[in-house]
């Protein structure tokens, strides 16, 4: 039944997709989505805006110059793929996680990638191989949401132009506005990709408005990690900014909590510190047996009184790398799962 349940699910959420891919990316008209693919493997050069390069994109060990549109964009960021599809543009090479899918493309992804079959780089968030992506021949390199140190974007930027995070930011704790609009930049489609901050950015208000009684109200995002404590995220990181989009805020109990930005360990004991008004939890049935058996998870007030959201896999994917692609496709699933849960007076 579980199976049954999550293929009827993404089916479902695989055609909200493809409306809203109409209407947020516009496909139809992007320069290169639709393109013919080359026998070496090129896509079309992108058809860039007017005075969009060259153009120079800071980040984290420096800055990058790109003086026309690319061809080959092998993504290494762990969602910038996302970007490059829901502007119209099929990369070179596409990032695998360690998540739903072992290809680098999400179900969110799959419509509008279509019948393509993009190479996958293995290992994108630990130790992948640069030969692997020199391998692609690209003329671009985009590594925005990943974890890049200094020696290997020399590497990367020996084989092409490569852009980075803003300095500004740290790893894995990325507005997904900046990243869209830094990819629009680097791809030549600075406007569009501004039109497609501003339609999620719609969405999300839109979702608020209609339901202001999440907030203010406390949350915690948590995923039961390998060691066996549990991990739960700030409201900067990437898993937790639909929330805080929607209003939600972590209980005092997390306050000051978050000095690496991105997340805190509890061990057992400091479990009450999870509770909130709700709670959130990542990969909930690869976990389940695990969480459940822990003696402090159920004695929790939002878990006796039934205030749990327990996402499935591919959910959890989604929500970890926020972008135009994945928020339209988790966002209604999550606020349909928050408007069922009795928040305490």
């Amino acid at each position: 039944m579980l199976e049954r349940n999550l293929v009827d699910y993404v089916i479902s959420r695989r055609q909200a997709l493809k409306l809203s891919l109409v209407v947020v990316s516009g496909l139809a008209t992007a320069c290169s989505a639709d393109a013919t693919i080359g026998a070496d493997g090129a896509h079309p050069a992108v058809t860039p805006e007017a005075g969009a390069y060259p153009v120079t994109i800071s980040h984290r060990h420096g800055a990058t110059t790109i003086h026309r549109a690319p061809t080959r964009i092998a993504v290494i960021g762990i969602g910038d793929a996302d970007v490059l599809l829901a502007l119209g543009v099929i990369p070179a090479l596409v990032p695998v996680w360690r998540g739903s899918t072992d290809d680098g493309i999400g179900a969110w992804a799959e419509s509008a990638l279509g019948a393509r079959q993009v190479p996958a780089l293995s290992e994108a968030t630990t130790d992948f191989s640069v030969e692997a992506v020199a391998a692609v021949r690209p003329d671009l390199i985009l590594a925005v949401n990943n974890a890049i140190d200094a020696t290997v974007y020399q590497q990367l930027s020996a084989i092409a132009p490569t852009v980075l995070r803003a300095a500004e930011h740290r790893d894995w704790v990325l507005p997904w506005d900046e990243v869209t609009t830094r990819i629009g930049q680097a791809v030549g489609l600075p406007g569009r990709a501004q039109e497609l901050v501003t339609d999620v950015r719609n969405r999300l208000a839109g979702a608020r408005t209609a339901h202001p009684e999440f907030a203010g109200r406390t949350a915690t995002l948590v995923i039961r990690w390998p060691s066996g404590q549990f991990r739960v995220f700030a409201p900067e990181s990437a898993r937790f900014q639909i929330l805080s989009a929607l209003g939600f805020v972590p209980p005092p109990a997390l306050s000051g909590a978050f000095a690496n930005g991105l997340y805190q360990e509890l061990s057992t004991e400091l479990l009450e510190r999870i509770d909130a008004d709700v709670i959130v939890v990542d990969n909930w049935d690869r976990d389940r047996e695990r969480i459940e058996s822990n003696p402090l998870f159920p004695t929790l007030a939002a878990v006796r009184e039934g205030r749990v959201v327990k996402l499935d896999a591919i959910t959890s994917d989604a929500i970890s790398m926020p972008n135009p692609l994945t928020i339209p496709f988790a966002l209604d699933e999550l606020v349909d799962r928050l408007r069922a849960i009795e928040l305490p007076n």
